[in-house]
């Protein structure tokens, strides 16, 4: 007679995800928290939760028929959807990579002090002075930084200007001043001004004629 198979052995399903949600904070605590060299909370979370996502589709009976019962054209785009939502998730640079942005539920903290900000401000020929930006000349981009590049500063300027005379002919911009703006977080207690600093880095000239 054959020796009986031994049981195997079977933990309860609580106990189960229990472990495994122990694991997984423990080893995104290790990468993000305890390395010498921490990789970013934001890739090391995503990425757990990435696995978990693909175990579901993988192991989880709801998920797989939800998925096998699909038309194969809905597959395609479900699985461009996600693929692009991955893809977004590991940008870390979301304005370079547009339209994959990085998804977050909480703001990001800035750090710096003083936050500093560059600001195109333009002399109209009544003496008026506007602020050039691009999202209200030019509604279809939702939000644009300024190029680091003077050589590219300075076309954006003169093509801004343009877009602003051709709405306001009566009153067209003569002049353009790049200006730094800086914004202290934590004023000193003894400082009572509250309005940003203003630096100019550089004049331009605009010419009705261009």
């Amino acid at each position: 007679m054959s020796k009986a198979a031994r049981t195997p052995l079977r933990l309860h399903p609580a106990i189960a995800v229990t472990a495994i949600c122990f694991c997984i904070a423990l080893l995104i605590w290790k990468l993000s928290f305890a390395d010498p060299h921490p990789i970013p909370f934001s890739i090391t979370g995503q990425a757990c939760l990435l696995i978990a996502l693909l175990l579901a589709f993988r192991y989880w009976p709801p998920m797989i028929r939800w998925v096998t019962r699909m038309p194969i054209a809905h597959r395609v785009i479900f699985a461009l959807l996600i693929g692009g939502m991955i893809a977004g998730h590991f940008t870390l640079n979301t304005r370079k990579y547009f339209p994959l942005v990085a998804w977050e539920i909480f703001p990001v903290a800035r750090e710096e002090d003083p936050v500093l900000c560059r600001e195109m401000i333009a002399t109209t020929a009544s003496g008026k002075n506007v602020r050039l930006l691009v999202e209200q000349l030019i509604p279809s981009i939702v939000q644009f930084d300024l190029p680091a590049n003077p050589d590219a500063t300075e076309r954006l300027i003169r093509v801004l200007a343009k877009i602003y005379n051709q709405k306001h002919a009566d009153d067209p911009v003569q002049q353009v001043d790049l200006m730094v703006m800086a914004v202290k977080l934590h004023p000193s207690t003894n400082e009572s001004r509250t309005q940003p600093s203003c630096e100019l880095l550089k004049h331009y000239d605009i010419s009705s004629a261009r």
